[in-house]
């Protein structure tokens, strides 16, 4: 299984504070089925630049390389990125996709979404030759204009979940349509931490095979897959 959103590099950001943290957390994941695991801790463009977050990356990798075994999903590397106006002009900005790949991640505004998002994006993804992963699409639909999932569906993005989707009440109806109706292209875990937030791709996964059936669910886990092995480089 491919688990596309993590935050369990230690220290980069809200996620992993430990090396002894970030072990367990991929130790877990990997119990659960996931054998790659994409890093994709937080870029905020108007806190750093690509290439001091690059620098701080690396860094945490270190940390963690030695401690590696076979225990462990594959690692790649990328970056969350938080939108922001410009962004399509920002030429460090392919840096921040995901490793080896034409994909990146990228965390939408928690506002109510302007026609200058949108234009934002696509322009984005036709300067610099990239396909935009828009992360964790199901928490957006509360603060959000009626109708802008369907136009959203509409744009040539690919769309990710968040495992919990499936489990909280608040988004498994969203989370459902989405698998149901061949919308859904990723699903990360989006995992912070050994707690409150830990990897959970088995959750998901038992809530889809109950709520639909095992099909579905090795439907999408192949369907992932083999999007992502397109978009490599």
């Amino acid at each position: 299984m491919l688990d596309i959103h993590s935050h369990f590099l230690p220290k980069m950001d809200d996620g992993s504070k430990s090396t002894e943290m970030s072990m367990e957390m991929l130790r877990t994941s990997r119990k659960q089925g996931v054998t790659t695991i994409v890093s994709t801790s937080h870029f905020y463009g108007d806190n750093e630049s690509p290439e001091h977050f690059l620098k701080r990356r690396a860094h945490a990798v270190e940390k963690i390389t030695p401690l590696l075994t076979d225990e462990e999903p594959e690692i790649l590397l990328g970056a969350e990125v938080l939108y922001f106006p410009g962004m399509s002009h920002s030429e460090s900005i392919p840096k921040l996709a995901i490793q080896g790949t034409d994909l990146i991640l990228i965390e939408m505004p928690f506002i109510t979404w302007s026609d200058r998002i949108f234009d934002e994006l696509i322009t984005l993804q036709y300067n610099f030759q990239l396909h935009i992963i828009l992360a964790h699409v199901e928490r957006y639909q509360a603060i959000q204009k009626r109708g802008i999932y369907e136009r959203l569906f509409e744009q040539p993005f690919y769309f990710q979940c968040n495992a919990e989707a499936f489990t909280a009440r608040r988004s498994r109806k969203l989370a459902m349509h989405m698998i149901d109706n061949r919308m859904l292209h990723f699903l990360g875990t989006d995992c912070h931490n050994t707690d409150h937030r830990p990897p959970n791709m088995e959750e998901a996964k038992k809530v889809v095979e109950k709520k639909l059936s095992p099909n579905e669910w090795l439907r999408l886990m192949q369907n992932s897959e083999a999007l992502f092995e397109k978009h490599k480089l």
